[in-house]
Parts: structure tokens; C-alpha cells; sequence
């Protein structure tokens, strides 16, 4: 991470006020554009904060599910490999509080006024 000023964040935060304020004084396709860009900033800021902790909870989590090791997208692949194909019928309630997490982590992230209030902070 860089050490100077503004940092990611700032500037982050900036583009999104930018964005707000075009979208605000914008009509039509050109607010709806500005709109969309100040909402994937707050995207792309969220996953800046949660992201790498995420991933890394989540490969943890599979690795004990599933008994081994390897990358995040592989052992994702295994998962549904396996809910698919009732391999862990006998873990049920492990795999679906897995998947729940997942979902949860994802909301998080990409929008997460849909969750209810005890998801919203990790």
C-alpha cells in the first residue's frame, strides 16, 4: 500500500462523492451511469475491507469440511461437487451453515443493506 496522501480509501470515498453529486444534479441514462458507478466504488471499497479476510475464512472452512487442502476455487468446486452429488449428505448441517457464511460474505460485500442487521458488521 502506497504511503501517500490521499490513500485508497480517500479516494475511494472522493470518487464516490463525485459520482453522487453528478447523479444528483444528471437525468436519465447519464444519473443512472453515475449511480452505478458510485455503487460498484462502494463495491470495490467493501472488498477492500473484507475480501482477503473472507477468502481466507472461507478456504479454512472448506479445508475442514472437505479434509484437504488446496486453492479457494478448487476446494469450491469440490463443495459443489460433492453437495451435488449427496457426498455430504452426512455433514448437512456443517455444509449448509458453509454455504449460508458464503452467501452472507458475498451480500456483505456487494450490497449489504439486504442483510439483516446481526450480518451487517464483521
Amino acid at each position: 500500500m502506497s504511503q501517500d496522501k490521499p490513500d485508497i480509501k480517500e479516494i475511494l470515498v472522493t470518487v464516490k462523492q463525485l459520482l453522487e453529486s453528478i447523479a444528483s444534479k444528471s437525468k436519465g441514462g447519464e444519473r443512472y451511469d453515475a449511480l452505478c458507478g458510485a455503487f460498484l466504488i462502494g463495491v470495490v471499497d467493501r472488498e477492500l475491507d473484507f475480501g482477503e479476510r473472507q477468502d481466507e475464512n472461507q478456504s479454512g472452512e472448506l479445508q475442514q469440511l472437505l479434509g484437504r487442502e488446496g486453492t479457494l476455487s478448487d476446494l469450491y468446486q469440490q463443495f459443489c461437487q460433492q453437495v451435488r452429488g449427496g457426498e455430504l449428505d452426512e455433514q448437512w448441517s456443517a455444509a449448509f451453515d458453509f454455504a449460508f457464511k458464503q452467501v452472507v460474505d458475498k451480500v456483505r460485500v456487494t450490497n449489504p443493506n439486504y442483510l439483516a442487521e446481526m450480518h451487517r458488521a464483521d
